[in-house]
């Protein structure tokens, strides 16, 4: 039995539409002018996020008692206390505060390089117990979340004690 020849099908050429260039201009125009770009925040998150281990959760958490925890162990991990203490609550002076995030960053900083779980305990609704497992040293650390300022207008912060 002869089998008869197939031709090989020619794709359709595709053609830009007419509203293409509109559209390309309009977009490009949008992000120039700033319209809709991300914040420096933002932009700043993204890059430790994806900087990071990610970070293991088990509880409870907020979303912005997760976000403060994960800058947490950020902090620790980048070996950088200054921006540590921007995290902290209000509580005892800023020398006290800034002792605190060196011993901290020297005590914890290696194993924040690595896998870090953090457990949520309790319900967040000023206050917030956090056990963080560094998993790369075997070290356990209990942390306390709190609303700070007044009424907890200043939002979620860390007691580094």
């Amino acid at each position: 039995m002869v089998r008869p020849r197939l031709r090989p099908r020619s794709r359709p050429r595709l053609r830009p539409l007419p509203g293409a260039a509109v559209l390309a201009a309009l977009l490009a125009s949008a992000v120039l002018a700033g319209c809709g770009g991300p914040s420096d925040a933002e932009l700043e998150y993204a890059g430790d996020y994806a900087g990071h281990p990610h970070l293991k959760v088990a509880g409870y958490p907020t979303t912005d008692t997760l976000g403060l925890v994960q800058q947490v162990v950020w902090r620790l991990a980048d070996g950088s206390s200054d921006r540590l203490t921007k995290l902290a609550a209000s509580e005892g002076t800023t020398a006290e505060r800034k002792d605190a995030s060196a011993a901290w960053v020297r005590d914890y900083g290696k194993g924040a390089q690595g896998a870090v779980t953090a457990d949520f305990q309790d319900d967040p609704t000023d206050r917030q117990a956090v056990v963080l497992t560094f998993h790369a040293t075997g070290q356990v650390k209990e942390i306390q979340l709190r609303q700070d300022g007044h009424a907890g207008e200043d939002g979620w912060k860390v007691l580094l004690k």
